[in-house]
């Protein structure tokens, strides 16, 4: 299950889905504003037929209420921010979720999510584990914690006033279980796959006839 540290603004999520981890490796721009400051970023997905998922859910909603405690002194400040800005709540439903053509992103409806920066405002890295708990070098980033894993996560809320009030978080450290099936149209490669491609031979001289493609060529 879920469990809090500290003053409870910081838990551990278990066996939560990784997505748009990209970022993870090379930071990027969150938005198209000009001045944006590339970070490092991931959402995380609490999917709702996990057995994890209401301690997971519980302990956002505990951490949300003690990170608006120690900015406002008021626990319920999370509650009247979702509804006058949504967009300043990192923690909400799956459907809040969309593309610029405003379709639910895959694996998001009917589930919650969570929006992330790494430590130091996105500067930072998370702390990256494999399944066996060893570091992830920059190399492996991609393969170990693609859109779709599933993982265990740090996660740590703390609420805000810059820009208007807000509460966000940042993921200190993922441990992937480097399980789960790629989302967003990832290829996976089996003996299936493999046992459809022809036999080609060692014959590497165009037929008769044919153009061969020239480094000018677009296709």
């Amino acid at each position: 299950m879920a469990t809090t540290d500290n003053d409870g603004r910081t838990v551990l999520l278990k066996n939560v889905r990784l997505s748009f981890t990209e970022s993870l490796k090379d930071k990027k721009k969150t938005s198209d504003d000009p001045n944006a400051v590339p970070k490092h970023s991931f959402n995380i997905i609490l999917e709702s037929d996990k057995p994890e998922f209401a301690a997971n859910k519980a302990a956002c909603i505990a951490a949300m209420e003690a990170a608006g405690e120690k900015e406002w002194k008021n626990k319920d400040a999370y509650k009247s921010i979702a509804e006058e800005a949504p967009k300043r709540v990192c923690f909400k439903r799956g459907e809040r979720f969309k593309n610029a053509d405003g379709q639910i992103y895959l694996g998001y409806e009917g589930n919650f999510a969570l929006s992330l920066s790494g430590p130091s405002a996105g500067q930072k890295r998370p702390i990256l584990k494999d399944r066996q708990k060893r570091d992830v070098t920059e190399n492996e980033i991609l393969d170990v914690f693609y859109g779709g894993c599933y993982a265990d996560v740090y996660v740590s809320f703390f609420g805000t006033v810059k820009g208007s009030r807000g509460i966000f978080a940042s993921g200190d450290l993922i441990r992937s279980r480097q399980t789960g099936e790629r989302m967003g149209g990832g290829f996976v490669l089996d003996e299936t796959k493999m046992s459809a491609l022809d036999d080609l031979d060692d014959d590497l001289d165009p037929p008769a006839g044919s153009n061969p493609a020239t480094g000018d060529s677009d296709f």
